[in-house]
């Protein structure tokens, strides 16, 4: 016979209107009698307490409070059930939301895995030039007193990157990814192309020459848009935002490159200006009057010494030498 206290035979008989008595006011105290008359009202039990064996009467209330048990258990693995899915739910959303993230519009990948790709920047001597191979297998010529800034791998819908001084391209055409170089408040898009920028820090312009194929030059706000086909060039003034395009290649723009130069009823101070971009070194004359003089002639290949001394003969003009260069004079 299962022992209960004196207390649940009190509740049993109380709550079966057996027993008219009021049970003394402690014995409702305490969370054992609640938990009794909440299931006995559920339930709906009708025992005899005098009719009844009290212990079966017990026991088949136990047994009515196992499912609630029961259910109680039930709902707390529900609970770490539901938990567990929202966990889930969580990771999958971080997932999704990194790969969104680095992903253009596109839908390209823009970043790989692994480390963060950098950014090199190369910057050439003075009487030299670098040839640089991208990493999609496009040339560049970059002069000196130059740079180019470019990923140590392309990623994504575009191929960038920035130039700052003078370089000659000789681009891979691939028209699912274009290949564009940024310059100041610039862009130049390879169309298939090899060409020569010309774009230094303090020139109010950005000069385009294209060999082969075109490039579509334009303004970061693409207020001007031009394409520049081969044998032509084209002139971004920054100042007044205005794109012009030539029929014909910017003289010389290979030279610094090739060292072979021609001049043709050219002013002084253009000439001067070409050798500067070409040798580094500094020209510059004492009286004004010099930089209006029209000069013709040819040079393949010849040191700066040799052609100073060649344009002051022509023109019987002086030249001193110093440590940035030279300085010519009227005799």
């Amino acid at each position: 016979m299962v022992e209960k206290n004196k207390d649940e035979n009190q509740w049993v008989a109380w709550l079966t209107g057996e027993s008219t008595d009021q049970p003394e006011p402690e014995i409702f105290e305490g969370a054992g009698f609640s938990e009794l008359k909440q299931t006995w009202e559920l339930t709906g039990t009708a025992y005899s307490y005098r009719k009844s064996d009290p212990d079966k009467v017990w026991s088949e209330l136990k047994e009515k409070l196992q499912p609630e048990t029961k259910i109680v258990k039930r709902r707390r693995f529900n609970l770490w059930k539901y938990a567990a899915i929202f966990v889930a739910l969580i990771a999958l959303t971080s997932i999704t939301f990194l790969f969104v993230r680095n992903t253009d519009r596109t839908g390209n990948q823009l970043v790989a895995s692994g480390p963060v790709m950098k950014t090199i920047q190369t910057i050439t001597q003075p009487l030299s030039y670098t040839t640089i191979k991208l990493p999609d297998g496009s040339t560049v010529k970059l002069n000196a007193g130059s740079s180019l800034k470019y990923p140590e791998k392309f990623a994504g819908s575009m191929r960038k990157v920035i130039l700052t001084g003078e370089a000659f391209f000789d681009i891979i055409h691939d028209s699912n990814h274009p290949f564009v170089v940024e310059v100041n408040n610039v862009e130049i898009e390879d169309l298939g192309t090899s060409f020569n920028i010309s774009a230094y820090p303090g020139k109010e312009q950005v000069e385009v020459s294209v060999v082969t194929g075109s490039v579509r030059l334009f303004d970061k706000d693409q207020k001007e848009t031009k394409i520049i086909a081969a044998g032509s060039s084209g002139k971004f003034l920054t100042k007044k935002g205005e794109i012009i395009v030539s029929k014909e290649l910017t003289p010389n723009f290979l030279s610094w490159i090739t060292k072979e130069l021609s001049f043709h009823h050219t002013p002084l101070s253009s000439v001067f200006e070409e050798l500067e971009n070409i040798y580094h070194v500094k020209l510059e004359f004492s009286d004004p009057g010099i930089a209006h003089i029209a000069y013709t002639a040819n040079f393949e290949k010849l040191q700066i010494d040799d052609i100073v001394n060649v344009i002051a003969k022509t023109h019987h003009l002086s030249i001193q030498k110093n440590d940035e260069g030279y300085v010519f004079a009227t005799r």
